[in-house]
């Protein structure tokens, strides 16, 4: 599902079990505790996830199972923090497993909703996510649920029925106002009047919370309304409930009307940072902005500041291996975009050891497979990169068919977007085009410029210029991406 920070841990955290912002009991869904503390605790946890405040959202939780050690529920929350091949969070999973049988029917379906995310499992999801309405037809949680995994599955439509249902069962929920408007932001069909709508109701219902003001500043920004919702984060910023947040999204905003002042925010946002999870993000941001700037040098160096300061952040070894993961994915990106493909090969060497040996270390067959399917995946763009397409499709056939046996719907994506982007660079744009179509999370910005390349080659203007207009408002920062918004706006000027 492609949607912006909150939509990504709502994803893997998946169960939104009860909101702020209305005191219904169709937004309460009961939990096994013997403690009342400990059961506000987590009903505050939730609040806190909802709105971008997950460490805190932790601390409520592990203070509850200190309460209650017996408190499954809290157990299969806590275990949706981080990674699913993460050590800790496996604790976690397998703790709230040896308390299954003291789970509610409810909570039971809440672990094997969970259970689901692990395995990549969309049909049992589904299954479950049904049971779940079925024991409370009338929550507006658990049609929020059915429309997450309808979202999943890329049943558009279908989610935002489930979604206005959620409303219908309680219209003070703004947690479902505000998955309508980042639905209708970001999932196709777009509809930005409409996610303006939602995003103005949710902040109606919560005005004092940062989050909200960053909401409809997000809608703003996905119409490439940028002054204005720069202004918007200003707005959240001075609502101080996530100055850090706030800050962070200003910082975004500004890439791309002013990226010295974008910089300037990132800092801002480093120093109202609380923990060290918070300020490496916009560490990455700041390597973003030299980058939109085609500075790839500069960008560069940006990265191996952070590189070299990693042993400085407090994280636990586990999270520092995650974390040189990722900078060694981004060093690997910005060197096979700039021709230097034996610096990118040996990142990407270096990636999938760190990677593999945390896969192992889970004991999680699946987290092993994902990891070599990832690799290949990656070796099989370097060599498009380097413009060995023979190679590029030997690997993506064995790619194809590692994934063959997975339930997931998305299995194939990755496979045709690159086979899509290996046609249209060998000659063979129609057949790009073919592929691209096929995939069924067409939220890739990256991979939605190679594809309005493809449908110009083959003198489809139109859907082209379509394409990289949509491309060139995106504004919604990621690695991906800048590289493809000013390729997309010379293409824009080509008509």
């Amino acid at each position: 599902m492609a949607r912006h920070l909150k939509i990504s841990s709502i994803i893997v955290l998946s169960l939104m079990l009860y909101s702020f912002g209305t005191n219904s009991s169709t937004t309460k869904i009961p939990v096994s505790t013997n403690s009342e503390e400990a059961e506000d605790l987590y009903h505050q946890a939730f609040h806190l996830n909802s709105i971008f405040k997950a460490d805190e959202a932790k601390k409520k939780l592990i203070k509850a199972v200190e309460i209650d050690k017996d408190f499954g529920a809290a157990y299969i929350f806590l275990s949706q923090f981080g990674s699913n091949s993460g050590s800790e969070t496996d604790d976690y999973y397998e703790k709230a497993l040896s308390l299954k049988e003291q789970l509610n029917d409810v909570e039971k379906c809440i672990l094997e909703i969970r259970t689901s995310y692990r395995d990549n499992d969309t049909e049992k999801r589904l299954e479950y996510s049904k049971k779940l309405l079925e024991l409370i037809p009338n929550n507006a949680i658990a049609h929020q649920r059915m429309a997450y995994t309808h979202w999943d599955m890329g049943n558009i439509e279908e989610s935002r029925k489930s979604l206005l249902l959620s409303i219908e069962k309680d219209k003070n929920y703004s947690s479902a106002y505000d998955d309508l408007a980042s639905n209708y932001m970001f999932a196709d069909p777009k509809n930005y009047e409409k996610a303006e709508k939602y995003a103005a109701k949710a902040l109606s219902l919560n005005k004092k919370e940062s989050y909200y003001h960053v909401l409809l500043g997000d809608v703003y920004r996905a119409q490439n309304k940028l002054q204005k919702a720069a202004e918007k984060y200003d707005d959240a910023y001075e609502a101080g409930t996530n100055n850090f947040y706030s800050a962070a999204k200003a910082g975004h905003a500004y890439t791309f009307i002013d990226p010295t002042e974008a910089r300037k925010r990132f800092d801002q946002a480093i120093n109202d940072s609380k923990n060290s999870n918070q300020k490496i993000g916009p560490e990455y941001a700041k390597v973003y902005t030299y980058l939109h700037e085609n500075d790839f040098n500069k960008g560069h160096a940006q990265l191996l500041k952070l590189k070299n300061n990693i042993d400085s952040y407090e994280f636990t070894d586990e999270k520092k291996q995650e974390e040189i993961s990722q900078i060694l994915w981004h060093e690997y990106f910005i060197m096979s975009h700039n021709g230097q493909f034996d610096a990118a090969k040996t990142a990407l060497e270096e990636k999938k050891g760190i990677d593999m040996e945390m896969a192992k270390r889970s004991k999680n067959e699946r987290a092993v497979k994902n990891t070599e399917s990832s690799y290949l995946w990656m070796e099989s763009h370097l060599e498009i990169m380097k413009g060995n397409y023979d190679d590029a499709k030997r690997k993506l056939a064995e790619l194809k068919e590692i994934v063959t046996g997975e339930s997931n719907p998305k299995k194939f994506d990755g496979y045709h977007n690159l086979m899509g982007m290996t046609s249209l660079m060998s000659g063979n744009a129609e057949k790009g085009v073919e592929h691209f179509e096929k995939v069924v999370d067409q939220s890739n910005i990256y991979f939605q410029y190679h594809k309005g390349l493809a449908y110009r080659v083959t003198g489809d203007l139109d859907k082209a210029k379509e394409i990289f207009q949509s491309v060139a408002t995106y504004n919604f920062n990621n690695l991906n991406y800048t590289t493809v918004r000013n390729k997309a706006l010379k293409e824009l000027e080509k008509d």
